[in-house]
């Protein structure tokens, strides 16, 4: 399956995703930006948060439309249910018919239908009736609310930068956008400090200026602490100076140009130093096999998806 945003054989549009793959392992950028290959069991945390995501991202966007608070929690929680449900993929990963949930094989329990639905619910009693004079969804030049914005804007000669931002907000005389992060662990200072050399944080804040045509500081976070018993919220910031904005670029950059030449190359060198981050590397098993006997693992433990392709708007 071709991928709009390579050209050549080169990727030219680019977002947070294939940037951070590219900064973490060229080798990793290589298994699932150029040959789009996963491992056959789902990752549990991926699944989830997505989930948790679009229906929140799915709220905004009714509440912009005129939808009250509880017309938009029904309409959300139904949906969320059929997304939940197993049905056919356009990857062909689940089988329609089979009347069972999506497994989210959470060994902790934490992680479930159940409690996405009810940390959904929460998260919309916490967040979804915050007064208009706290914060409150920025309109655009056209009368429109700043919601489910995807973009496409110009990064360095022909390089370009995509992404989509779910929602931008007016909060203390300043424009953020918004996003929300789900945990396992508690959430404080650590938490939110962990996103202050984000590169979705910069990549966003740094297109934002663009397409909203004002300054933006950054990012506001609603992280979401989820347990088997419960669901804890805190909200945060992930401001970002001009200075700060403008060192990501030059890095950004950089690990463009060596993604690039090591596609040319066809060569993709390991960090051996990233495999054991957030838990292990998806293909730490694939790249820890010999050679010789690496395309026959490939075969019994991956698979192959669609590709990830920026250019494709949300």
């Amino acid at each position: 399956m071709s991928n709009k945003s390579f050209q050549g054989g080169l990727q030219y549009a680019w977002d947070s995703t294939s940037l951070t793959l590219a900064q973490t392992c060229l080798r990793k950028y290589q298994y699932r930006m150029l040959e789009n290959i996963v491992p056959k069991a789902d990752s549990v945390h991926l699944l989830f948060g997505g989930l948790y995501a679009a229906a929140l991202e799915r709220f905004y966007r009714l509440r912009a439309q005129g939808k009250s608070i509880p017309e938009a929690t029904a309409d959300v929680v139904a949906q969320t249910l059929i997304d939940s449900w197993q049905h056919e993929q356009k990857d062909g990963t689940r089988i329609v018919g089979t009347g069972q949930p999506v497994p989210f094989s959470d060994p902790y329990g934490k992680k479930t239908r159940y409690t996405l639905i009810r940390s959904i619910v929460w998260y919309i009693e916490e967040f979804g009736a915050e007064s208009e004079d706290t914060i409150r969804t920025h309109m655009l030049q056209n009368g429109e609310p700043a919601v489910e914005l995807s973009f496409t804007v110009e990064f360095y000669d022909d390089i370009l930068l995509c992404g989509h931002l779910d929602r931008v907000v007016e909060y203390g005389g300043g424009l953020y956008w918004m996003d929300q992060k789900t945990t396992s662990g508690q959430i404080g200072s650590r938490f939110f400090d962990s996103f202050r050399l984000n590169n979705q944080f910069s990549a966003y804040t740094w297109a934002g200026q663009i397409i909203l045509h004002s300054p933006v500081k950054g990012g506001i976070i609603d992280g979401a602490q989820i347990a088997v018993g419960f669901t804890n919220f805190e909200r945060g910031f992930s401001p970002r100076t001009q200075d700060q904005l403008n060192e990501w670029f030059e890095g950004a950059r950089y690990t463009i140009e060596a993604a690039r030449s090591a596609t040319s190359l066809r060569k993709f060198p390991m960090n051996l130093t990233a495999c054991g981050n957030y838990g292990g590397c998806p293909y730490s098993e694939l790249c820890g096999r010999s050679p010789v006997i690496r395309e026959s693992f490939l075969q019994s433990d991956y698979k192959q998806i669609a590709p990830w392709d920026p250019l494709t708007p949300r």
